[in-house]
């Protein structure tokens, strides 16, 4: 038989097993806390690096998934100034080509998710609740949504998503995730600024559309790409009609509330991808990548007649009539030229089918022949 030692024995091996095993658990806690703080470190350091905002928001919604094993990452940006719109759109990336992003102009919706309570949430995907975050299905089962802080300002919501039901529990501890949501914070404020400086140097401060710097930059850049993938490329030169006169009977405040409206509308015609710039005074160019002439002049002669048919309010209540020429030239897309020469014959052309326009009477779109910068060009 079996005796009071042997049961002694017994419950010293079944302690010692346990004990074994609650070691091997915190011993496997430990390996997966180094190998998730090393996952964040490098995640941390990728988005400390990023350049510019595309790249922070390539990195922060593709890398956060990848780093920990997520079926969903999107994110929410409150840009009550579009601010965030605009940068994306000088890198000529329209919010609409990231379906991971979402834009709200107000705070309250999405400072109502967070209950009054602005600290990462975990827990079970609720449809009425997070539909906003994640719009489209297939849902996650379970959701981390972090608040992103800065200054007690609420920048946006980082929301992390997985098909495991246990992967976000109201229990799990979000030291990871509190961190995360402030490094994303710094990140986005540090880019919203260095991206502010960078538009500044570029922008024209009256109509806030680009100036001849950004121009001549990216009139290089678009001619290469339209060698590169053999597209054509169209100049357009705008000259608002008798401008001087609106100077001189009116003053230059309404000269100014001509130009900034005139800007506006014609940026309404304009897709993102394309470039709109004050070239100097008022007179403006743009570059519509990839568009053949036929099309251009449409889209000329539909800003002609937007700037025809409406006025433009000046401060005192009075309504101004503006009129505006416009003149363009395409370049035909070429295998190998030399873009120096090529930029030079595609203004010179464009400006040729202005004067042309300006001396056919004004408030007309005149075009000038498609430009093959190969053949020798008229002086």
């Amino acid at each position: 038989m079996d005796g009071p030692g042997s049961d002694v024995a017994h419950d010293l091996t079944t302690e010692n097993r346990q004990l074994r095993d609650q070691l091997h658990g915190l011993v496997e806690m430990a390996r997966q806390n180094e190998q998730m703080m090393r996952r964040f470190n490098q995640l941390e350091l990728s988005l400390l690096e990023a350049t510019s905002l595309p790249e922070l928001l390539q990195r922060l919604l593709y890398q956060t998934r990848e780093a920990f094993g997520l079926d969903r990452v999107t994110l929410t940006l409150i840009d009550p100034e579009a601010e965030f719109t605009r940068i994306l759109n000088h890198f000529a990336l329209p919010t609409e080509q990231i379906p991971e992003l979402f834009i709200d102009t107000t705070p309250e919706q999405l400072a109502a998710l967070y209950h009054g309570q602005l600290q990462p949430q975990l827990g079970d995907f609720s449809e009425p609740h997070h539909t906003r975050l994640f719009p489209v299905p297939p849902y996650p089962k379970s959701v981390a949504t972090l608040p992103l802080l800065r200054q007690q300002t609420l920048l946006g919501s980082l929301n992390l998503g997985s098909i495991d039901r246990e992967h976000y529990c109201h229990e799990c501890g979000t030291e990871f995730l509190s961190r995360l949501a402030r490094v994303v914070a710094i990140c986005l404020e540090n880019s919203l600024n260095q991206e502010r400086l960078k538009l500044a140097g570029v922008t024209d401060p009256l109509t806030q559309v680009k100036n001849r710097r950004y121009f001549d930059q990216r009139l290089d850049e678009e001619l290469k790409a339209s060698n590169r993938h053999h597209n054509p490329l169209v100049c357009m030169f705008i000259d608002v009609d008798h401008f001087k006169q609106v100077n001189d009977v009116l003053g230059h405040a309404a000269g100014d509330a001509v130009l900034r409206q005139l800007a506006a509308m014609m940026g309404s015609q304009l897709r993102a991808s394309d470039i709109l710039c004050r070239y100097g005074g008022e007179e403006f160019v743009a570059l519509l990548s990839d568009t053949s002439l036929d099309m251009a002049q449409e889209i000329a002669e539909r800003i002609r007649q937007l700037v025809t048919g409406q006025g433009i309010a000046l401060s005192d209540g009075k309504t101004v009539q503006a009129t505006i020429s416009i003149g363009l030239a395409a370049l035909a897309p070429q295998r190998k030229v030399d873009v120096l020469s090529s930029a030079r014959h595609l203004l010179a052309a464009a400006d040729a089918a202005l004067y042309l326009a300006k001396r056919n009477g004004r408030n007309r779109v005149e075009c000038a022949a498609l430009l093959d910068p190969q053949e020798e060009q008229p002086g």
